[in-house]
C-alpha cells in the first residue's frame, strides 16, 4: 500500500491535530460551543480521547442537507436506468452505445439499444432520408418523420423495460432542451421508476472527427453506394444543420455525464451510487485506438503434477517462441522499431505462469530489460 505525504510531519494526518500560524502543533478540542485551540508543540495531547469527535452521532442538519438529499435521491433504488446519448452527428454516439451495450450485457444485465437513425429509415428509407437536407429545421415533412421515429424509439425503449429490461439506451442526438426534457417526461408516466441519465459526448479535435466521419459513411445506411468523398460532405451539411441548433446540456437539474475528445475530459453532475463504480469508469475508458492483446495459457507441464510444477523442455521452448511471435507482430505494428515498454505482461503467480513469463521475456533483447514483478 502507499501513502501520500502532505508535506508536513505525520500528525498533520490524524483528526484534531493541527498547526498553528508559526508552524507549531497545536490540539483542537471540540466543545460544546465549537472548536477550541490548545497547547503547542504536542502539549495536552492526552485532555481528548483520539476518536472522541468522530465516534459522535451525525446531527440532523448534517443528513437533510440539501446535497445528501439529492444524493439520497439519486441513489434510491431504480426499477430501469434510460441511457439518453446526446451529440452531434459523427461524434461516436453510436459507437459508444454499442461498446455500453456489449459491456452492461458481460455484467450480466438485459440491456438494449434504440437507435432512432434505424426507425427513421424504416418510416422514410435510407436513400430519402438520408441526405443532409432532410435534417433542415425548415423541412417540415422531414421534422415531422423525424419526430416520429424518435417517438417510436422512446416507446419501444419503454416498452422493452416494462417487460423486464434493466438497462436502455436512447441512441439519437437528442440535440435541444426540450427534446431531453420530453424524454424525461415519458419516462416519469410510466408505472416503473427509471433513473434517467444524459451522455453527451463533445468533439472538436480535427483528427478524431476526420476518422469518426470516415467511420460513419463507410458503415452507415444513409450513404451506402456513395463516393466517399461526397459522402463525407454531405454528412459535414448535415452537422452544419444541427450546429445551428444545437445545445449542449447545461441543466444541472438532470443527471449527465459529459465526454469531451473520447474522453480526454470528463464532466459528471449528480451521478452517485453504483454508476460511479460501472458505468463511468467504463465510459472513461473508452477509446478509439488499437493495439494488439494476446491471450495465452500457461506453457506445458508434466501431466497430473501439482499446481507447483516446473516446466517441461517444450514448455520452455513454446515460451520462447511466444516471445519470438509477439516480437515479430510487435514489429509490424510499431513500424519497424520498437518503444522503450514495447509490452505489459500479466500473469497469475502460479509457478508455471511465472516461468512461462520468465522465458518469455528472455527471448529476445528487446523485452529483457523489462522488470517483472509477480503480484497476487
Amino acid at each position: 500500500m502507499a501513502f501520500g505525504s502532505s508535506g508536513g510531519d505525520e500528525d498533520s494526518l490524524l483528526p484534531g491535530v493541527g498547526a498553528s500560524a508559526n508552524g507549531t502543533r497545536c490540539l483542537v478540542k471540540q466543545t460544546a460551543g465549537g472548536a477550541v485551540a490548545q497547547g503547542s508543540n504536542g502539549t495536552g495531547r492526552g485532555e481528548d480521547k483520539y476518536y472522541a469527535g468522530s465516534l459522535r452521532k451525525a446531527s440532523d442538519a448534517a443528513i437533510s442537507c440539501k446535497g445528501q438529499v439529492t444524493r439520497d435521491e439519486l441513489t434510491e433504488k431504480a426499477r430501469g436506468l434510460v441511457i439518453v446519448m446526446v451529440g452531434l452527428p459523427g461524434r461516436g454516439k453510436s459507437f459508444i452505445s454499442r461498446k455500453l451495450q456489449g459491456f452492461l450485457r458481460w455484467q450480466g444485465k438485459r440491456c438494449e439499444t434504440f437507435n432512432a437513425g434505424k426507425y427513421r429509415r424504416e418510416v422514410e428509407g435510407a436513400v430519402e432520408s438520408g441526405r443532409a437536407d432532410f435534417f433542415d429545421s425548415g423541412n417540415p415533412h422531414a421534422l415531422a418523420v423525424r419526430k416520429q421515429a424518435a417517438s417510436m424509439a422512446l416507446n419501444d425503449l419503454l416498452e422493452f423495460l416494462e417487460g423486464g429490461g434493466e438497462v436502455a439506451i436512447f441512441d439519437a442526438t437528442n440535440s435541444t432542451h426540450d427534446r431531453r426534457q420530453m424524454i424525461i417526461e415519458e419516462a416519469s408516466k410510466h408505472p416503473g421508476k427509471y433513473h434517467v441519465i444524459f451522455v453527451e459526448v463533445l468533439c472538436d479535435d480535427p483528427e478524431v472527427l476526420r476518422t469518426n466521419f470516415r467511420n460513419k459513411v463507410r458503415h452507415s445506411p444513409d450513404f451506402s453506394g456513395m463516393d466517399e468523398e461526397e459522402a463525407i460532405r454531405d454528412l459535414e451539411a448535415r452537422v452544419k444543420m444541427y450546429e445551428d441548433r444545437y445545445e449542449e446540456v447545461a441543466d444541472d437539474t438532470m443527471s449527465y455525464i459529459k465526454l469531451y475528445n473520447m474522453s480526454s475530459k470528463v464532466l459528471v453532475n449528480r451521478i452517485y451510487g453504483s454508476i460511479t463504480k460501472t458505468l463511468l469508469p467504463y465510459l472513461m475508458g473508452i477509446h478509439i485506438g488499437t493495439r494488439p492483446i494476446w491471450l495465452v495459457r500457461t506453457a506445458q507441464v508434466p501431466a497430473a503434477r501439482s499446481q507447483d510444477a516446473e516446466l517441461t523442455d517444450e514448455g520452455i521452448l513454446f515460451a520462447e517462441r511466444l516471445g519470438a511471435f509477439c516480437r515479430r507482430r510487435l514489429l509490424e505494428y510499431h513500424g519497424g522499431k520498437l518503444p522503450e515498454k514495447p509490452v505489459r505482461v500479466l500473469s497469475s503467480t502460479v509457478t508455471s505462469c511465472v516461468q512461462t513469463v520468465t522465458a518469455f521475456l528472455q527471448s529476445g533483447s528487446d523485452f529483457a530489460p523489462q522488470a517483472f514483478r509477480p503480484m497476487s
